[in-house]
């Protein structure tokens, strides 16, 4: 037979936690008409390069503004547009932003995530789009946890920095664990790194990060800030061995510890050779220093890891032949300076 006491201890924690409980539910109720009335404030910004933001109460802007640029227009400019120009030793060589990787560290919803969206630049070359990461709705990637990064498809290009370089962030969310989502706004706003800024320090050889705290997540923008810089543009060519590829393909410099992420199979699928065996991979583009050298690794699937060093220049190319695995590649790197020009 249970004591009073007993009877009065286990009423008070089952009070207690149903407390708790509906003071949760007030909080989010609280929180989600607190949202619904900003987002019916009049926007004092200019509503074509801003929007509501939940996490910060108040509209901001989430684009680059310049009247004299279409803000969807696409940078026309490409890649090795230089390599066949002679630049004397003395050429100032310009600045350049290597992205390394681009991650949802926080969700109000949770994970998995579907997203789609889009992820940016505009650099100091013409201040266009040019474009990291872009999936519609009918072809989002899922996100499973904090540690997984978005699957980046370019630059096309080296990013230049003389002053800034802006980032546009415009991710949604389609659903979390097959759950709709009254707000698909997972990420969205501007963020700027300045190279004007960095340019005063001493070389800081290491991952930079810029972190978004917008709408229903946190972001993180991982980076290295590249001086004296120039473009190396990668192309595999398989010249014997299987015509699939199935493996990574990752890029580094001698100065930065990390890898900068070419191709994964497990992430963007096998790569088929196409026309005379070159492999289309994700990502080709990399920012060297000419005080460093470009290393790039092969790991081909089952066994096989090969790493092969080039030494940076202001043009032409250079190509070296490897084995890795079942595989006889050759390797190209195609070099470019990065500078101010109108002829793309």
């Amino acid at each position: 037979m249970a004591t009073a006491g007993g009877d009065s201890s286990s009423s008070s924690i089952a009070a207690g936690g149903g407390k708790r409980r509906a003071d949760a539910r007030q909080r989010k109720k609280q929180k989600q008409e607190e949202e619904k009335e900003g987002e019916g404030l009049k926007n004092p910004l200019d509503p074509r390069f801003s929007d509501y933001d939940p996490k910060q109460g108040k509209h901001v802007f989430t684009r680059f503004r310049n009247r004299n640029i279409d803000p969807d227009a696409e940078s026309p400019a490409g890649p090795m547009r230089h390599t066949d120009r002679i630049f004397e030793d003395g050429f100032e060589l310009s600045n350049l932003v290597n992205v390394v990787s681009v991650k949802i560290v926080s969700s109000d919803y949770g994970y998995p995530l579907n997203v789609y969206g889009t992820v940016l630049a505009r650099d100091s070359l013409d201040r266009q789009c040019v474009y990291l990461f872009q999936r519609d709705k009918d072809n989002c990637q899922l996100i499973r946890s904090k540690t997984d990064s978005l699957i980046l498809t370019g630059p096309k290009r080296g990013l230049m920095i003389y002053d800034s370089i802006f980032f546009e962030i415009d991710l949604k969310v389609t659903d979390v664990s097959g759950r709709k989502v009254k707000d698909e706004r997972l990420s969205k706003g501007l963020m700027v790194v300045d190279g004007i800024f960095r340019l005063s320090f001493a070389p800081k050889h290491r991952v930079e990060t810029e972190a978004l705290v917008s709408m229903h997540s946190t972001l993180d923008l991982n980076y290295t800030f590249i001086r004296n810089a120039v473009e190396g543009t990668v192309e595999v060519r398989i010249l014997e061995g299987p015509v699939y590829f199935h493996g990574k393909i990752l890029a580094r410099t001698t100065n930065v510890p990390c890898d900068i992420l070419l191709h994964d199979s497990k992430l963007s699928g096998v790569l088929t050779a196409g026309d005379n065996g070159v492999l289309q991979t994700a990502r080709r583009v990399v920012g060297v220093s000419v005080d460093e050298m470009l290393l790039l690794t092969f790991v081909a699937a089952p066994v096989g890891v090969t790493t092969v060093e080039f030494t940076p220049r202001r043009n032409y190319y250079d190509e070296e032949e490897i084995i890795c695995g079942n595989y006889k590649m050759l390797v190209k790197v195609t070099w470019s300076v990065a500078f101010f020009d109108v002829n793309f």
